[in-house]
This record gives C-alpha cells, structure tokens and sequence, in this order.
C-alpha cells in the first residue's frame, strides 16, 4: 500500500558558480542559463530528477531505481510512472524566501539588479601541446551563475513505510561533497552545500488532514519538522584528494583580457556571500582559480607519468606520439572522459575527476610586472613588443579538492595520478599562467581520504 508520504524541503547554495542551460544562446554568449519568467535563474526539476537517478544507481539497486522513478519498455509494452515528486528549484533572496510564482519583486533590490547581470565564462579547447586548438575552433563563452546562489526545491515520495531506507538514500546523495548539478560538472561547476533541511513523513492513516494541509508552494514550511542546518558533507564512494598549497612566490591564472593599468590580469568575478541572518550581499572582485586550469595541467603531467611508467617515450621509433597523448592516452581518457567524434565512432565518456572552482579573497595583493618580448636570434628587444601583466602576490593557503570515483582503475593509472599531485605539492607542477616567467610554483602536502 502506497500510504506513506515523505517530504523534504531543501534550501541549497551554489558552492561553486553553476551552470544549468536554457540551450539558447545570445549575441552576448554562446549558452544562456536557465531562467524564470522573471529572468532570474531557476534549476528544473527534470535537471535534479535525472542528477538523482544518476548518481542514485551507485547506491540502490536497478530494480529499486526503476520502482522510484519508473521506467518504460517500449518492446515489452511495459512501464511505470514515477513515485518521485521533484519540485523546479526557485531562485532564494533575503530571509531565505523563494521567488516563485506571480508575485511582486522588488527590482531595485542590489542582488535582483546583480542577478540579472550574470558573469561570462571565457573557453578554448586546448591541445595535447598545450595552446589553443585552432583546428577544432575551440573558443566559446557560456553564462553561469554566481557563487552563493540559493535555491529551494522540494521532493515527494509515494510510498509505503518499506521505502525508509531508500528514502534516506535519496536525502543523503543531495548532501554528498560530489554531488553536482547541471552544465560543466567537470570543468568546476555545479556544486551544492545544504543550508537547511526540512523533513516530514506522513502516515495518511492518520495524518491525512496535516498532509492535505499543505500547500504547492516551496515557501510552505509550517506541515514541516524542525530545519536541519548543520548538514555534515559526505564522499561516498568516491576517494577524495586534499592538497593543501602555499604560494611560493607570484601566481596568476589571466582573464585573457587587460584593463586600464596593464595588458593581462587575473580573472575575477564576483560571489554572493550570506550573514547568519540570511541576508545577502555581494562580495566583489574574487580572485578565481579555475578548476579547467589546474585540470589541464594535471591532465598533460597524468600522460607523461602513465607514459614514463609504461617505458613509451618520445624518441622510440616504433610508436607514434599522438597514440599516447591527450584523449588517446588511456590514463587521460579514464580518468578525464573523451569528447564524442561521429566520424571516428568515438561514443564520448565522461571523466571521473571532478575539481571545483575556488575563490580567494583580493586583499591588496596585486603587483605589475613589465616585460618586453626578446629577439632570439639577436638577443635585442622586439620592436612594439613591451607589455606588461598583473600578478597576484598572496600566500595564504588554498586547499584544493580533487574527486575521484571510486572505481576499478588499474594501479598504474592510479600512481601516474598520484605522482602528479606529488608533482603540484613539490613545486614541480607550476599552476595557471606565466609558469616560464616564473609563476604559479605551489608547496603543500597531500592527504588522501577514502569515501
């Protein structure tokens, strides 16, 4: 009997800038985000439906998976319809209250305006050489939204008083550290922390009336027990990888544009950040690392070690370099993913890295360097070729989190990973730009933690 309902409400912030497409594009950008009728950004449900199922399938079994969010067998003319209710996830401002619906919004509001004023994510794809890829066209731009972002959603199971375990399941993988959503989970995006939880479970039996008491709106919280907001993260399986860093000196990861001052400065962007009274406000101009950054350059040192390991190098006659490099490298493609190729019948897969971008504050820790570019031949400078960058100086500790899915990776690849992040902690990996002139040297130690 399908007697029992269980309800949770959730109120989730984006941990790292997110990105949920629309599919459209603009004469801005390239992928617009999902938004409202409002225009402010909005996560369908069907996007946190088939995020759950996904991730659900490591820790439920197939049956049970189909059972809670049905099925169809078109050859069998057999199907089920979901159990599982998931709500769209509204837009959260001041108090925690969502936006949804026809209501009134008050548009002078610094977080509405900023809002709707969404921060661009320049791309290219870059090859086994490490520069852009011209050939493949890989330059794109795509719009996300900020970091500290709040949403609210709710779910619903209909079920009976068996489904408690699996529904706990359910709350919990919302709650993991690995859990991402939308666009570009593997390039530092998607991230959710739990700000608070609401949960009931409802016997119709008996409570029926609470339960018909409720309404359709996410902002309905009275039928609910007390919030839960003290949400302990979790990695289930998945091995997690804390290096903790320490800048040895200068560092920058460039915008690839200049401003007033000098010809190239790091990328900035702007975060939302919340009180304890959960009211919001913008926090400007945060220095941004990354996470495409650092997972290039882990990226091309994981195939030079699963290469060294292998005894294949460069200069042996009797291989051909571009086997063993970039997607072709099978430590890269494991751990990485490959990109789809119809005309090659390359099927694509998604890597099983995940890397989140960070955020450290700008705390008067910028210095400008000049530079003129050298003829090699003479040894003289180039004519018209000075210029000069903006560099970050900050030595606070970063700590950087490195996902990897727990899955049966031979040992090989798993040492070539490991001597890589050896590589970044010792100083032998320079991370993000002007490594040649001295930057992005990092010192730290590493810890590895079993989910």
């Amino acid at each position: 009997m399908t007697n029992y309902r269980y309800l949770a409400n959730f109120i989730v912030e984006a941990d790292t800038p997110l990105k949920v497409g629309s599919g459209d594009s603009s004469l801005l950008t390239d992928a617009l985000i999902m938004t409202d009728c409002y225009g402010l950004p909005m996560i369908l449900g069907t996007s946190l439906t088939g995020v759950l199922r996904h991730s659900l399938s490591h820790t439920i079994p197939n049956e049970d998976i189909n059972d809670i969010f049905g099925y169809q067998q078109k050859k069998k003319n057999d199907g089920a319809g979901s159990r599982l209710i998931v709500s769209n996830a509204y837009f959260v401002i001041d108090g925690n209250k969502a936006i949804e619906g026809i209501t009134e919004i008050d548009w002078d509001n610094p977080i509405i305006k900023r809002i709707k004023d969404l921060p661009l994510r320049q791309h290219a794809k870059i090859s086994h050489l490490g520069t852009a890829d011209k050939i493949n066209h890989g330059k794109y731009d795509e719009q996300v939204v900020y970091k500290g972002t709040r949403f609210c959603f709710e779910i619903e199971l209909i079920g009976s008083e068996n489904d408690k375990e699996n529904w706990g399941k359910i709350i919990d993988q919302i709650s993991q550290e690995n859990f991402r959503i939308g666009g570009g989970t593997r390039k530092g995006f998607g991230k959710l922390k739990v700000i608070e939880l609401r949960t009931k479970v409802f016997n119709l039996k008996n409570d029926i009336n609470s339960y018909l008491s409720k309404t359709a709106s996410v902002n309905d919280l009275a039928i609910y027990d007390e919030p839960k907001n003290e949400i302990v993260p979790k990695h289930t399986g998945w091995t997690k990888y804390s290096l903790t860093l320490e800048p040895e000196n200068t560092w920058l990861f460039g915008s690839g544009f200049g401003d007033d001052d000098v010809d190239m400065t790091p990328v900035y962007e702007d975060i939302i950040s919340w009180d304890s009274n959960h009211k919001p406000s913008i926090v400007k101009k945060q220095i941004l690392i990354p996470a495409t950054s650092i997972k290039g350059a882990v990226s091309h040192r994981v195939a030079y070690h699963y290469n060294k390991l292998n005894n294949i190098f460069a200069d042996d006659e009797n291989i051909s370099v571009n086997d063993h490099v970039g997607e072709n490298n099978e430590a890269v493609n494991t751990l990485f993913g490959s990109a789809k190729n119809t005309k090659k019948g390359i099927s694509g897969s998604r890597g099983i890295v995940i890397l989140s971008d960070l955020f450290v504050s700008n705390e008067n820790s910028e210095k400008i360097f000049n530079h003129v570019a050298i003829d090699r031949f003479t040894g003289g400078a180039l004519d018209s070729a000075l210029y000069d960058e903006k560099v970050i100086t900050q030595k606070n500790e970063i700590k950087l989190e490195i996902f990897v899915e727990a899955c049966n990776l031979n040992e090989t690849i798993k040492e070539a990973f490991k001597n890589t992040l050896s590589d970044i902690c010792s100083g032998n990996l320079p991370l993000g730009g002007g490594t040649m002139r001295g930057h992005g040297c990092f010192t730290g130690k590493m810890e590895v933690i079993n989910g």
